[in-house]
């Protein structure tokens, strides 16, 4: 006769004491019988998910806590355990459902709330985690952990004035919170306010001199345009950490061909080092490029840039230019003309005149033509303003769950259109003189979104910077880029990228009221003067000579062409590309004809009627 099988609570009583002997594997083995002994009984999958953590077995966990689940599938404590479980062990997307479940029938279970919130943080879903965070503030204002996540949501989201305030309590409540004072630098940073982030920091490293401080106070020296003090700090995190490698490539990137030799041959012995962890070899190869391209050093250079970009795809993954491909076709499939129209039509967008974009592929000139037009007396240059793509982004969210943007255009609030224009406005407002006429954001990658700007400003004025692609695809490919810049670290990609910019800006220059400005980056450096004028003109203010000495000007410049533009336009990049021509074949493989710029002379679409004041 076969015995009878134990019942589930011996088992678990059996696995316990096997666990107090520390007899691991056999109480695992208990706790498996268990779980099959169980039946239909929901209760010991608790026992032993719990046990089956204590002993270093999440996959067994998971599978009792699942089994629970699909006994009783209603049940909200249930959910909120196996979404904590989830989260634990590392997979916030799968825990999100579970939290969102627990909540539906306890709406005012602010750990439930809050949880949630750091799921979605965690799934970089920022604008979702900020609604949950609120939500847990507005059920438990005082709950202990809740402004640090806050202030990351509400930053993440793109709400740096709401930030702001929760990083300073925090810093007030702990003043040598490392954390805490990065973020706020950087915030103080993200509002232009830099004075503060560099008194700041500097007050911090002098307390405790932490290399992460140094570095972000480098950083913050740069942005200011202040490079002997980038310099110092630069070189205070390197002797704290010799041969780290962010301050070298901090050092590399600030004086380029220039370069200390020193630092040259340290940075070269670190690049042969094969076990070099690819972080660093990215940091150091994008910057030691350059400096080999400033002594003419051509194929050193772009070897540097080869080992650089296969490190940062072996960190990020390789680009996906066909997904990129498809996006674009969803956007000229979905915001046409009778489209857009007919969304006007329910909300007229924001009657402000001021926003004008500057628009293009990295490197193709924004930062150049931002400060001619920043130079004159009535124009403002925002910089690189994030608020645009945020705000396609929280519009989304709007439109209600799963929502993407911009199928979403139909379902998004007239309210959520009106407050996202008016964010845009204080962010792009934010330090700009009474009597600025012109608020220009040189945010490149904002062509993606001219179909919104449409909507939410119907008078703005738009500046499309061209290249020569083949100087573009060089400058970007040895530009060490954000980690999700995945179609920046190969050169193929960086072409069919090239291509679909091309296309979409040809979609929205048919298709949008918008008046759209082809500015060619060698008709500039070549003819400055006319190009300026040209410019000014189009932006709708009266010629001043002031735009052509905007290299004078102190204002700071966040972006990689900080330092070309503190000097006079000139002519040494156009034609770059012929250093690296024999390493060209997969760039010039991809690239379209229309990617090429139209030549001197040609027709461009500011020819229409430009918009008055």
């Amino acid at each position: 006769m076969t015995a009878p099988a134990s019942p589930p609570g011996s088992l678990l009583q059996h696995a316990a004491s096997l666990e107090r002997e520390g007899r691991r594997e056999p109480a695992l083995d208990a706790l498996r019988a268990a779980m099959a002994a169980a039946g239909a009984d929901p209760q010991p999958q608790l026992a032993i998910a719990q046990a089956a953590m204590r002993l270093g077995e999440p996959g067994l966990a998971l599978a009792a806590m699942q089994r629970a689940l699909e006994l009783v599938p209603g049940d909200p404590a249930l959910h909120f355990q196996f979404a904590c479980l989830l989260a634990h062990e590392g997979r916030p997307g799968e825990a999100v459902g579970h939290f969102q479940a627990t909540l539906a029938a306890q709406p005012g279970h602010a750990q439930a709330w809050y949880l949630l919130g750091l799921a979605l943080q965690r799934s970089g879903r920022h604008g979702d985690a900020l609604a949950a965070l609120r939500r847990t503030h507005a059920l438990a204002p005082d709950h202990p952990r809740l402004p640090a996540a806050l202030a990351e949501a509400e930053f993440h989201a793109g709400y740096p004035d709401d930030a702001l305030p929760l990083w300073q309590a925090q810093l007030q409540a702990r003043p040598d919170d490392l954390h805490a004072l990065l973020r706020t630098a950087e915030t103080c940073n993200r509002l232009g306010r830099h004075d503060e982030a560099l008194a700041l920091l500097g007050e911090a490293a002098a307390r405790q001199p932490h290399g992460d401080l140094w570095m972000a106070l480098a950083q913050t020296a740069e942005d200011v345009g202040d490079r002997d003090a980038a310099r110092r700090a630069y070189r205070a995190a390197l002797d704290g950490q010799p041969g780290w490698a962010f301050p070298i490539s901090g050092l590399l990137g600030l004086d380029r061909g220039k370069a200390d030799d020193a630092l040259v041959t340290q940075a070269q012995v670190l690049m042969a080092d094969s076990a070099l962890p690819d972080p660093d070899r990215a940091l150091i190869g994008y910057e030691l490029g350059k400096v080999l391209d400033g002594r003419g050093r051509y194929d050193d250079a772009i070897e540097c840039w080869h080992q650089a970009n296969a490190a940062r795809r072996r960190m990020i993954g390789p680009g996906d230019p066909r997904g990129f491909a498809r996006a674009v076709d969803r956007i000229i499939a979905t915001l046409d003309r009778p489209r857009l129209q007919a969304r006007s039509a329910r909300w007229p967008g924001n009657p402000d005149r001021r926003p004008l974009l500057v628009v293009g592929m990295p490197r193709s000139g924004t930062t150049l033509t931002e400060q001619i037009l920043a130079a004159h007396p009535a124009g403002h240059g925002c910089g690189e303003l994030p608020d645009i793509a945020l705000a396609a982004r929280n519009l989304a969210t709007a439109a209600g769950p799963g929502r993407d943007w911009p199928e979403c255009i139909d379902a998004v609030p007239d309210a959520a259109l009106e407050t996202a224009a008016r964010r845009y406005l204080a962010a792009a407002s934010r330090h700009a003189p009474a009597a600025a006429l012109r608020l220009v954001d040189k945010a490149p990658l904002n062509f993606v979104h001219l179909g919104l700007v449409a909507l939410l400003f119907p008078h703005a004025r738009v500046v499309w910077c061209r290249r020569d692609p083949r100087d573009i695809a060089v400058s970007v490919y040895g530009e060490n880029f954000a980690l999700e810049e995945k179609l920046a670290s190969d050169l193929g990609d960086i072409g069919h990228y090239i291509n679909q910019q091309t296309r979409l800006m040809r979609h929205w220059q048919a298709q949008l009221p918008l008046p759209v400005l082809e500015l060619h980056y060698e008709e500039l450096a070549t003819d400055p003067e006319a190009q300026a004028r040209r410019l000014v003109e189009f932006a709708g203010l009266e010629w001043d000579p002031a735009c052509l000495d905007f290299h004078r000007s102190d204002r700071g410049v966040q972006t990689p062409s900080r330092w070309q533009v503190k000097q006079p336009i000139y002519t040494r990049s156009i034609g770059r590309w012929r250093h690296y021509e024999r390493h060209l074949g997969p760039l010039l493989e991809a690239l379209d004809a229309d990617a090429y710029p139209l030549p001197t002379g040609a027709a461009t679409s500011d020819q229409a009627s430009t918009p008055s004041a």
